[in-house]
């Protein structure tokens, strides 16, 4: 049998090669999920999309779904080092054409994702300028424009410089967040508990009399809050124990942000009922902070949360741009975005992704949508392609396993139980999207199948093209002789 040479040169060569350690890999996966904003806005946001926020079993069984996926995802992650992670993933296990339409997906999920964190910063940052300005001094939505130009180009100064300054931002902010958020929880359950008594277990439970919040779309926006706990293998190529600290990483994301969200969605149960009616502001938990406490601890939270959004927005355009580099490599994308910049970045990916994600919302908001509405729809849209990528990644772990003779049967339960889940969860929403008239998850719908079409009329046209998508990265001469 005849052994193939090795390469001199890696197929993602210009990326910075085993530089990052494991802390800045997790930072990664940390700063993409965002837990503190997410436990501070997610059940306010689901209140004003669905009547009811998801309560704290719908985490609880979120928790687990996403733990589902994080097995699929180390299937591969423990065996191959790709960029593109979830796109690349997908291309060895089911083909290059569900590897192309998976990654259309993640650059739905990704860049939504990235927009709506720009537009959740702009959220509290205008609420902080309204906080210090006399009122009328300067009109909210300039402010909230203003704040999300100057983040965008914050997180893609940082992108262009590096992987490592990036997490290390990413983790630094979020772990002050989530202490702001974690001590803010606290004061104002008390000061509920204080004002209406003990409160009843079922309470805690939440979610408007439903265990899992309005339906299953409670159980959609509960994925909602750890959109982005895989992107750690977007940094697979920089790490310098891929194999071993990526799945981690993703696996213990995923389990420390669900037990967050358990506590935050239980103690916001006890707010809510405390304080009727907060749920219909953009911030119910910074309003719910200043009725029942002080409206100082309200901008700390805000700050809390505004420094949050900045670190999701950090992370996820640091794995948007690795996957948009990918692509650009193969030829899928732009071939432009596969190159490197002097310091090992996709610069013009970079900027092409951040120009993308402020004009957008910017646009949005000057033209008269609440900041609220923007935000809840960015994100339902960016979870939507997530989810897609998600379900294909999932069927594509025993396909894979089976191709490289490891297949055994509890990968297969897994994959089978979380793609099942998945996909009822997706359906279900975009049935009571339909009928309750809602328009985002429509319009996840038509992207999702926009992806569908390009990655079949790229099959068409460039069939040899769309036969060698799954790039990865690959051991070099050097290396072995190092």
């Amino acid at each position: 049998m005849t052994v193939p040479a090795l390469r001199s040169v890696s197929p993602v060569a210009g990326l910075r090669r085993r530089r990052l350690g494991p802390l800045e890999v997790l930072a990664q996966s940390v700063a993409a999920t965002a837990p503190a904003a997410a436990m501070a806005t997610s059940p306010g946001q689901a209140f004003s999309l669905a009547g009811a926020p998801p309560s704290a079993v719908a985490y609880l069984v979120a928790t687990v779904l996403v733990l589902l996926v994080s097995s699929c995802v180390g299937q591969f992650s423990r065996r191959m080092v790709a960029p593109g992670s979830l796109y690349s993933f997908t291309a060895k296990g089911l083909g290059g054409t569900a590897g192309t339409v998976a990654g259309g997906f993640l650059v739905v999920g990704y860049g939504f994702l990235v927009a709506g964190a720009l537009t959740g910063a702009a959220t509290s940052g205008a609420a902080l300028v309204g906080r210090v300005l006399a009122p009328g001094t300067l009109p909210t939505v300039v402010a909230e424009v203003g704040v999300l130009a100057l983040v965008g180009l914050l997180v893609a100064a940082f992108a262009v410089r590096g992987a490592g300054i990036s997490a290390r931002l990413g983790l630094a902010l979020e772990l002050l967040s989530i202490s702001v958020v974690l001590v803010v929880l606290g004061v104002v359950v008390v000061a509920a508990v204080a004002r209406e008594g003990a409160p009843d277990p079922a309470t805690l439970v939440g979610g408007g009399g439903h265990p899992f919040g309005p339906g299953a779309q409670g159980l959609l926006l509960a994925v909602t809050a750890f959109v982005g706990f895989e992107s750690a293998g977007s940094l697979a190529t920089e790490s310098r124990r891929p194999f071993a600290v990526v799945p981690r990483a993703v696996r213990w994301t995923a389990l420390v942000s669900g037990l967050l969200y358990v506590l935050a969605a239980a103690a916001q149960s006890v707010v809510f009922a405390a304080t009727p009616g907060s749920g219909a502001a953009p911030l119910p938990l910074a309003a719910a902070v200043s009725v029942l406490s002080d409206p100082a601890l309200a901008a700390v939270l805000e700050l809390g949360i505004l420094t949050s959004f900045v670190g999701c927005a950090s992370a996820s355009l640091t794995a948007l741009v690795r996957l948009l580099f990918t692509m650009g490599r193969e030829g899928v994308a732009p071939r432009s975005w596969g190159g490197t910049s002097r310091f090992g970045t996709p610069a013009v990916a970079v900027a092409v992704s951040t120009v993308v994600a402020v004009v957008v919302p910017s646009v949005v908001l000057l033209a008269g949508v609440p900041a609220g509405d923007v935000l809840r729809g960015l994100l339902v849209v960016g979870t939507c392609g997530y989810v897609g990528g998600y379900v294909l990644v999932c069927l594509a772990a025993p396909v894979f396993l089976r191709r490289i003779g490891e297949l055994t049967l509890p990968p297969v339960l897994v994959a089978a139980m979380a793609t099942g889940s998945l996909v009822a969860v997706l359906a279900a929403c975009v049935a009571w999207s339909v009928a309750a008239g809602g328009g985002w998850v429509l319009a996840a719908a038509g992207l999702l199948a926009l992806s569908v079409l390009r990655a079949l009329v790229l099959r068409r046209r460039r069939p040899a093209l769309v036969a060698r998508v799954g790039l990865y990265d690959e051991t070099r001469r050097q290396d072995v002789l190092s």
